[in-house]
């Protein structure tokens, strides 16, 4: 344990305050010469006020993850770390800087983020996933979802490999292989071998602290299911890498549910990697729809139209959506045999427009936003997948959009209509 540590367990158990402990730790050094550590001081200094370090170190308060509820004052929990999230800085209403950083705590009973602030994230930095640590005098709060998670403040003691704890009496933070079934909202560590159907542009965000990073998704699938891939900060740049048909492995992935569709994002402790060996594994997997042209559309099918967008609507509307908020945004597209209104929800409209959805939900988004983006895609070459439906408002046929592919590839696109021609060429003989 550092010094620091040391001391604030001395004055926690003497009732001194901690600047006084820190001075006597410093001249019992002095007065030993300089021959011992500051930790091997504050051992000698503890002795003087009749404090056990050793016994205080190990005694066994802790309370399960599964009793802790928020505005616990004080609190002493063990566990083992499942994950390690990133300490990033923010900028205070006054003008400073802060830091913050976070962990995933685990027991038999369940599982508890830990939030660092400050000069404590330092910590983290000594601390590894599957490592079993004591926190002792925490104290908690509630989160944006009103469930409790553990707070490190300044006289929380951070004990890393305590040893009177049991190693074996806590879960291993295992990786688990799942297939895209499988997958459930909050789901940790899991490994998912995927296709890649649609990759969707790389974007960067601005953080509340005023730092940027980068976000990249795509649309994969497996024999199972469909899911969002979502890449963060390096984990982004595979998109420059990556083609559609392409197999991956994600690794280390966490799940989450976002508007009803299942999302797998990829952090700072994960990875993802590019797997030509498994490709006959999901060979049979595609999006299986058939491509139509404009003229072809019927009411209620679902098909592939290939067209150009030459039409962005100016209004952004929200609406109700049960207890949540939903986004649309329509535009129009024409492919040479007619044209179709076509509507784009939720994380479409995020794609369309390249604008993260919950600032769109926030009503955050500028006109001139969807004006430079208008600007920038009108007159672009598109596919769309999606449900032909009839428009009460309109009483014509319109599409909503299911996938987007803003950047189609020509030579896909090339073999898919070679593969047609010679379809319709079998088809006259």
């Amino acid at each position: 344990m550092s010094v620091e540590e040391l001391v604030r367990v001395i004055a926690s158990e003497c009732g001194r305050d901690e600047a006084e402990i820190l001075r006597l730790v410093e001249d019992k050094q002095k007065e030993l010469g300089g021959l011992i550590t500051p930790e091997g001081a504050a051992h000698v200094v503890a002795n003087e006020l009749g404090v056990n370090l050793l016994s205080t170190l190990s005694r066994t308060e802790d309370t399960e993850i599964e009793r802790i509820i928020p505005g616990m004052k004080s609190v002493s929990v063990v566990g083992r770390i499942t994950r390690i999230y990133g300490v990033r800085e923010f900028s205070r209403n006054d003008g400073t800087t802060g830091r913050v950083g976070s962990l995933i705590l685990a027991d038999s009973t369940g599982s508890i983020r830990v939030v660092f602030w400050g000069r404590d994230t330092e910590k983290l930095q000594k601390l590894q996933e599957g490592m079993i640590v004591r926190l002792r005098n925490a104290y908690t709060k509630a989160d944006l979802n009103g469930e409790p998670e553990v707070h490190v403040g300044s006289s929380t003691v951070v004990v890393p490999s305590p040893p009177d704890v049991d190693p074996s009496a806590f879960p291993e933070a295992e990786v688990v292989e799942k297939s895209i079934a499988e997958l459930q909202d909050g789901d940790q560590n899991v490994n998912v071998l995927c296709k890649v159907l649609r990759v969707y542009e790389l974007r960067e965000f601005r953080r509340e602290d005023g730092s940027t990073g980068k976000v990249l998704s795509m649309r994969v699938a497996d024999t199972t299911g469909k899911a969002r891939l979502v890449l963060w900060g390096e984990n982004a740049s595979l998109g420059a890498e990556v083609s559609e048909g392409d197999v991956l492995r994600v690794v280390k992935g966490y799940v989450k549910l976002r508007m009803g569709e299942k999302e797998l994002h990829v952090g700072r402790y994960g990875k993802v990697v590019l797997c030509p060996e498994e490709a006959e594994a999901l060979a049979d997997v595609s999006e299986q729809v058939e491509r139509k042209s404009i003229a072809e559309l019927q009411e209620g099918e679902e098909a592939e139209v290939r067209g150009a967008l030459v039409s962005i609507g100016d209004e952004l509307r929200l609406f109700e959506r049960g207890d949540s908020k939903g986004a649309v945004i329509n535009a129009v597209i024409d492919d040479g045999t007619g044209n179709i209104r076509v509507a784009f929800y939720d994380k479409l409209a995020e794609t369309l427009l390249n604008i993260p959805l919950e600032r769109i939900l926030a009503g955050e988004v500028q006109d001139e936003e969807i004006e430079a983006r208008r600007q920038e895609l009108l007159g672009r070459e598109v596919v769309l997948r999606g449900r032909v439906r009839r428009s009460d408002f309109t009483g014509r046929n319109e599409l909503v959009v299911a996938d987007i592919d803003l950047h189609p590839d020509p030579r896909q696109e090339a073999e898919m209509l070679l593969r047609k021609l010679k379809q319709m060429k079998r088809e006259e003989e």
